[in-house]
């Protein structure tokens, strides 16, 4: 056998590889004795017929289809093997010639791990923003905390605010005629949460408990229920129960009861402590992607479809994980966005390149820099593991159940390493001029979050 590599565009390789007759008869062999049994021929025990009397029954090339079957994932693996490429999805394959006594050639066209050609990564130039963590962002966790503990309790009054809980009994009517999802009973609902129909819920403000009431509302253009997108409906709701959140008050007993701290100014300083920690992460790992950002822009590399399409179904299946956390399946989730899971997967493949282009730098870099990592600081890094989980508690058995987890894993933790290694060489040969943070960007990334581009952890 002997194979062939041509390159293609966009990282893309066609193999192209000859079998001599002797393979495909032994193949041929070999789809004989898999069928046989399956095989009747008048004079012979099912199972039992010669392989020439078969043919002759059936044709000569009656055993060639399954043994191209047998052959194509040999050949394929064989080839990869002996041409040392990377592929990075299934290959397309062509069967160029077949022909019993000659032989065959298949073709296989593939998509393999991009060559990067790495621009400059050093001395480079980069802004770092510095986050000052105020007291009003403490109060901002403290108050989220403070309504995480709050109590649903019945208020002296019977008469519905914003805020309010309200349990309603309701159906609802178009043109006179109740519609499919339109009634509940015993429905929670916070007024001002925006769960309902727009204009149901600040008309419910003003009723009383016990009272019934009708309340006219029209459907939005885009409502995802499309029978019911921009259709005017009426609603008789009556209010059943009234509860008012009550926060606890923001005292050192407050403190106590949520964390193991004895005094609010205790918490107080471990919130702003988990904030600037969370700060200096978030801020480093923003000046980090603006490097390798640099980077990508001096660099040259063809990242194929494929390979960018499957990153962002990974990117998709993070989402969807975040949303059950959330209470909200996939399948929910889509109805009210009105999109497709392939819409979606779509909307992630930007970010999906950035991620891999980032990987490929980190990995050249450490190929080009001779980074390394010894079994020592594998065992380290599975000891740093352990700790998160083992509070002191853990049973010995235990501990060695998750050390063997992280044995197993030891290669993917190696290669985490070294790309953290590579970053880190990256940021220390760069020219770093510090900034103060704005309140704004400081806030939308207190709110939101930050995506970590180019670190995909062990699991990646």
């Amino acid at each position: 056998m002997a194979a062939k590599v041509e390159k293609l565009e966009n990282s893309r390789v066609k193999l192209t590889v000859d079998i001599d007759a002797d393979r495909l008869e032994q193949a041929m062999e070999e789809a004989y004795r898999k069928n046989v049994k399956r095989i009747s021929i008048p004079g012979f025990r099912k199972g039992k017929a010669p392989r020439k009397l078969i043919e002759l029954n059936y044709g000569p090339d009656v055993f060639l289809e399954d043994a191209v079957e047998i052959l194509l994932p040999q050949i394929y693996e064989q080839a990869v093997e002996e041409t040392q490429i990377q592929p990075v999805d299934r290959p397309e394959v062509d069967i160029t010639e077949l022909e019993r006594g000659k032989g065959a050639t298949f073709t296989y066209t593939v998509d393999v791990y991009p060559e990067l050609e790495l621009g400059n990564y050093k001395n480079l130039e980069v802004e770092k923003e510095i986050v000052k963590i105020t007291d009003e962002d403490v109060d901002h966790v403290l108050q989220h905390q403070r309504e995480r503990s709050a109590q649903l309790v019945v208020p002296e009054r019977t008469v519905v605010q914003e805020g309010d809980y309200c349990v309603i009994d309701y159906m609802g009517y178009i043109d006179g005629q109740p519609f499919s999802g339109g009634a509940a009973e015993n429905q929670m609902l916070q007024i001002g949460s925006g769960r309902f129909i727009p204009g149901f819920e600040e008309q419910l403000v003003g009723m009383e408990v016990g009272q019934s009431s009708e309340i006219k509302v029209t459907f939005p253009e885009e409502y995802h229920a499309e029978h019911l997108a921009g259709k005017e409906a009426v609603f008789k709701v009556t209010i059943k129960e009234l509860k008012e959140r009550v926060l606890p008050e923001l005292d050192d007993e407050f403190a106590k009861d949520i964390s193991d701290f004895d005094t609010l100014e205790e918490l107080r300083a471990h919130i702003r402590k988990n904030l600037e920690d969370e700060a200096t992460r978030r801020t480093n790992e923003q000046m980090e992607n603006n490097l390798l950002e640099l980077i990508a822009q001096d660099s040259k590399v063809e990242i194929p479809h494929s390979m960018i399409h499957r990153e962002a179904e990974y990117l998709y299946g993070l989402f969807v994980q975040r949303l059950n956390m959330d209470g909200i399946s996939e399948e929910m989730y889509l109805q009210m966005t009105g999109q497709s899971k392939e819409d979606l997967v779509e909307n992630f493949e930007p970010q999906a390149k950035t991620r891999i282009m980032h990987d490929l730098i980190l990995e050249a870099v450490k190929e080009k820099e001779g980074i390394d990592v010894s079994d020592e600081e594998v065992d380290d890094r599975i000891k740093e593991y352990i700790a998160e989980y083992d509070d002191g508690e853990l049973a010995p058995e235990v501990q060695e159940q998750m050390r063997e987890y992280w044995n197993q894993r030891r290669e993917n933790i190696s290669h985490s390493i070294a790309r953290q290694k590579a970053m880190q060489l990256i940021v220390d040969n760069a020219r770093i001029t510090e900034v103060e943070a704005s309140r704004e960007s400081h806030d939308q990334d207190h709110d939101h979050g930050h995506d970590h581009d180019h670190d995909h952890e062990v699991e990646g």
